[in-house]
């Protein structure tokens, strides 16, 4: 029988304000004849290295490819569909929304299309990592292989932008619910001026982010009211590959995973299906 282990790890203190999350999922064999699962834009941007089997992933406009071994998912327009195609094991960074442009030396808006290869951004130093990530004898390595690598990259790349900060703080703030003018007039900028800044720094326009920020939060408020909204509010607690919601991507079914307090451990079956983690 396939099992999958899910951990997540604690998170260095000088990225804790950039990351929201470091976690791995690993299988103990080859997963076979897994189904496709269709993720939505969330308004995250995510970094995953394969150490195992990358994944494949099927696009909106129906062709599909090999995830590569390491790979930058920045803000989605559309949807995306992912399937196991042998064993599972990556180990993946999701970064918060103010955070993810300050580890990339180019603009998040060429990364805004879907699945990019994370040798296209890092360059020479992706493969490094790749390899490092690969080679490493268990987690608690690639954690610390991990966090070298954000903590390099931020060195040379994290220039904020206060403009673009104060403005997803908003965002935030009001769910969503102010107009690009509203922001723009709150930050005294001009509305072209901060949607070319916001653009350039998160990949999408403010409108855009907003609206996906307002979707967001409408699923968390129907999720705490013990509403059922149906499949589109299920897939929109979903990212590519994030955190424990990974499992949360199939049917309505929750089987609890049997935790292990000693290692935060959580384990589940992967029978032609990936089951909910509590």
């Amino acid at each position: 029988m396939v099992e999958t282990c899910y951990r997540e790890y604690p998170i260095h203190p000088a990225l804790a304000s950039l990351v929201k999350s470091i976690w791995s999922l690993e299988s103990n064999r080859t997963v076979y004849g897994a189904l496709p699962e269709r993720i939505l834009p969330d308004g995250c941007v995510e970094l995953v290295f394969h150490f195992h089997d990358p994944f494949r992933t099927h696009f909106a406009d129906g062709n599909s490819a090999v995830q590569p071994r390491s790979f930058v998912v920045g803000q989605m327009k559309r949807f995306l569909e992912i399937a196991p195609v042998g064993r599972i094991g990556f180990i993946a960074i999701r970064f918060s929304a103010r955070g993810a442009y300050l580890f990339f030396p180019r603009s998040l808006s060429q990364v805004a299309t879907g699945v990019v290869d994370l040798t296209e951004v890092w360059k020479k130093r992706a493969e490094e990592w790749n390899d490092r990530v690969a080679l490493a004898r268990g987690m608690s390595a690639r954690v610390r292989i991990v966090e070298k690598a954000l903590l390099a990259s931020l060195r040379e790349n994290g220039r904020s932008d206060r403009m673009v900060d104060r403005c997803l703080q908003l965002i935030e703030t009001n769910a969503g619910q102010s107009s690009v003018a509203q922001l723009a007039s709150e930050i005294g900028a001009s509305g072209r001026q901060l949607t070319r800044r916001f653009q350039n720094a998160v990949g999408v326009s403010p409108k855009e982010f907003s609206r996906v920020s307002r979707f967001a939060f409408q699923s968390r408020v129907s999720r705490v009211r013990g509403h059922d909204t149906g499949r589109a509010v299920q897939l929109s607690k979903c990212r590519v590959l994030s955190a424990s919601d990974f499992y949360n991507l199939r049917s309505g079914a929750a089987d609890k995973m049997r935790s292990n307090e000693n290692d935060n451990t959580k384990h589940s079956n992967f029978d032609r299906r990936l089951r909910c983690c509590s």
